[in-house]
């Protein structure tokens, strides 16, 4: 009697089982309610099949103008919210940056760093890595680091004498020399260093094909499926493998060095005091990633910017030729810029300026996620909805840029801070709020110094094929990821005068006598750079 009790009420059960099913599935993709509202949604798909993902930033810059500056997107299951305008980045990621601070879960991105991504880190591991960096990179003792990019700068200059047509490879060098010295205390000497490659390699790895692995993040349930059944996991993998093997090596360097007692003070040197110590919450292999991502961080930023500017000064010739009047009546050709100068220089900072928001090197922030209520224009957004900041709306505005698309380093006359967190920031290359890129005081040095050395030691030009006509540089033909600079390119490089190519060659010489050893390598780390680091060991 009971069995047929039970039996009478099968269907109904799985007709109950199926309903709730459908309606999860019929939810699947639609935009959760209290958000601000955003493009039709498809069901499963939410807006994820109407996004080009290697360059989302087109089709969300392309929303703002249908949905408002604050709108919401459902990348698969996932909702996010795209912020686009200068006052609402402000409202949400500064003014309420306390409950606008997390990372959203990125199981794939983890895949690709072992388990281990200082970038995502939340909570306490945050705050630890966090406070690290600001001790070493903040504005006072970003400057500490100045003996480094000066060195590196003129090493730069001499390269570019020697091989003008490799320019994009001693860009390359000299960021990743500037962040390796600081990170590990040994110097990038030649492009041809294995290590450029593989640091600039597994940057690019963990940018495209964390793009392209995001919607395994877009729909959490895929993860119960055995990862075998998506080759980009299988790539993933082989991204990881490669990354632990070249922070090891890095890592154990320094050790090496250390117990030798050739080490010079560094970044992962203070990390592995730290460590020795009783580091509380970090362990070994955290403490080699938070120095890696210093190292990444400080590498890649600065060269694309430096690339993308090379770009912008070959199709803007008249801006090249004003800022060198400039320098040319501040410096003088007796001497190389210094970073004294720059006060004095505000045309050359204004191109600097203009060329990051012309190609925006980060046109989206690494996705945040709401960590408590936010509350914008009568909208909640809950705890754990992304965020996105859309720099590249931002710097295409034309309400706040007239005429976005043409290069006008006026537009900065009188705004030399325009970067920094605040109520007049208008440059958004190192994000805004609390999640602002460390290294950024450290990236706009190099790109001051390296700007104002070329401009006065070269002249840089669209290069020309054997019929002498001019070959196209697109300023939009960008390598994807989540920093872009564009495809390579050839570009046309000559000292000025011989006057400028004797002074680089003869700089670069005292340098090779002075600072370095039979290595080129330091012989001693700089006094300031020295204190600082025993100071973050600490």
């Amino acid at each position: 009697m009971d069995s047929l009790y039970i039996y009478g009420y099968a269907p109904v059960v799985l007709l109950v089982a199926v309903g709730y099913l459908a309606t999860i599935r019929l939810r699947i993709g639609t935009r959760p309610k209290g958000l601000p509202p955003g493009p039709a949604t498809e069901l499963i798909w939410g807006n994820l099949k109407q996004v080009d993902m290697l360059f989302p930033q087109y089709q969300y810059t392309k929303w703002a103008k249908t949905y408002g500056r604050v709108y919401t997107v459902m990348l698969g299951d996932t909702a996010h919210v795209v912020v686009s305008g200068l006052q609402e980045v402000s409202d949400i990621f500064i003014k309420q940056g306390a409950n606008s601070q997390a990372r959203p879960p990125s199981r794939f991105q983890l895949l690709m760093r072992d388990g281990h991504f200082p970038g995502l880190m939340n909570g306490e591991k945050w705050r630890h890595a966090r406070k690290m960096w600001q001790t070493v990179l903040n504005g006072s003792a970003a400057k500490q680091y100045q003996p480094y990019q000066e060195l590196e700068t003129r090493q730069l200059l001499f390269d570019l004498l020697q091989a003008p047509n490799e320019w994009r490879d001693h860009i390359e060098r000299y960021s990743n020399s500037v962040a390796m010295t600081m990170v590990n205390g040994r110097r990038i000497v030649s492009p041809a260093d294995a290590r450029v490659k593989e640091t600039i390699q597994d940057l690019y790895d963990l940018s495209e094909t964390g793009v392209r692995g995001a919607f395994l993040d877009s729909w959490p349930s895929l993860w119960k499926i055995p990862q075998w059944f998506f080759p980009v996991c299988k790539q993933a993998r082989e991204i990881a493998a490669k990354h632990r093997d070249l922070i090891r090596r890095n890592y154990s360097d320094v050790q090496d060095r250390t117990v030798e007692g050739a080490a010079l003070p560094s970044f992962n040197h203070a990390i592995q005091e730290k460590l020795k110590q009783g580091w509380p919450g970090v362990s070994e292999i955290e403490g080699a990633e938070i120095g890696h991502h210093l190292l990444t961080g400080t590498t890649d930023t600065t060269a694309s910017s430096l690339s993308n500017w090379v770009a912008a000064i070959c199709l803007n010739p008249d801006a090249q030729k004003k800022a060198q009047e400039e320098i040319d009546r501040v410096v003088g050709p007796d001497r190389l810029p210094t970073d004294d100068d720059a006060a004095r220089l505000p045309y050359t900072r204004q191109v600097i300026q203009e060329s990051q928001r012309w190609i925006t090197a980060v046109p989206l922030s690494l996705p945040r996620a709401a960590n408590g209520p936010v509350r914008w224009n009568g909208y909640e957004i809950a705890e754990e909805t992304g965020l996105i900041m859309n720099s590249y709306a931002i710097h295409n505005d034309p309400s706040l840029f007239p005429e976005p698309q043409e290069f006008r380093p006026e537009r900065w006359e009188g705004k030399p801070n325009a970067s920094y967190n605040g109520d007049g920031q208008l440059l958004f290359t190192f994000g805004a709020g609390r999640r602002i890129c460390p290294g950024q005081h450290l990236a706009e040095r190099s790109l001051f110094l390296v700007i104002s050395h070329w401009l006065w030691g070269f002249n840089t030009m669209q290069a020309t094929d054997e019929q002498g006509k001019r070959l196209p540089i697109d300023k939009d033909d960008l390598r994807p990821g989540f920093i872009v600079c564009l495809n390579p390119f050839s570009a046309h490089i000559a000292p000025r005068s011989s006057k400028h190519a004797q002074l680089i060659r003869k700089t670069w010489m005292e340098e090779l006598k002075v600072s370095l050893d039979q290595n080129q390598q330091w012989k001693a780390t700089p006094e300031g750079i020295a204190r600082l680091i025993d100071r973050a060991g600490e």
